[in-house]
């Protein structure tokens, strides 16, 4: 993928989650001036560090999709995290598509995730790896009272490795309610932070303030 904002699943059916027991939400209706900042795929040994710095120089809260055995491996990222006042969201044990788990694999990798994180603050959201779900997910997500967190349109980033333009051309995009999706890791997504702190800055320009998924939905003007 390339640095800009990557294509993404969506939602196929309107009211698809709350049929299966889910909620699952890609935006909120709101009237309050607010974008959710999620981050996948962490935590990461120098991008999580740098943005909790980044995110505190500009007072943006943001949720956290962490994959389970990399908070395991890294013990000190998700209590930091959450000390921060940030959000920790489920993404699973392990980085692979979750559509296509075996179901017992689904819910023993969601259930290992949950007891890890749930230790450190409340877990109100499941993120599937490469966004693709299906009604047994959204079951098993449910029994958890997870809703599925999903990202408004064109407004997910697979990289950055020019995080200045891409932070204006992602806050064009942004609306209010909407969920925007950054990723953790090396290479082209090293930069994840320089890019985290810009666009929280050009959101603000807009008058739009950067907060966590748990918060927007919060302000949310209507069930969803």
């Amino acid at each position: 993928m390339n640095g800009g904002a990557a294509r993404w699943p969506q939602v196929v059916a309107r009211g698809a989650g709350r049929l299966a027991g889910s909620t699952v939400v890609a935006s909120v209706p709101t009237a309050a001036p607010l974008v959710a900042l999620t981050v996948d795929d962490g935590p990461h040994p120098r991008t999580t560090p740098a943005l909790l710095d980044a995110l505190a120089a500009t007072g943006a809260r943001a949720t956290f999709f962490l994959i389970g055995e990399r908070a395991e491996r890294l013990a000190w990222a998700a209590p930091r995290i959450a000390a921060a006042g940030h959000e920790l969201g489920n993404h699973l044990w392990r980085d692979e598509p979750s559509v296509l788990l075996p179901a017992a694999a689904f819910a023993t990798g969601l259930h290992r995730t949950h007891d890890l994180l749930a230790a450190h603050g409340a877990v109100r959201w499941f993120r599937p790896g490469s966004g693709w779900f299906t009604p047994r997910m959204l079951h098993a997500a449910g029994a958890l009272g997870y809703g599925c967190a999903l990202a408004s349109p064109r407004l997910v980033a697979a990289a950055c490795p020019d995080p200045e333009r891409l932070a204006v051309r992602l806050a064009g995009r942004c609306r209010a309610g909407d969920v925007v999706v950054l990723h953790e890791g090396d290479g082209d997504r090293a930069r994840v932070a320089d890019l985290a702190g810009a666009l929280a800055a050009r959101l603000a320009d807009r008058g739009l303030r950067v907060t966590g998924l748990d918060d927007l939905v919060a302000h949310r003007t209507r069930p969803l």
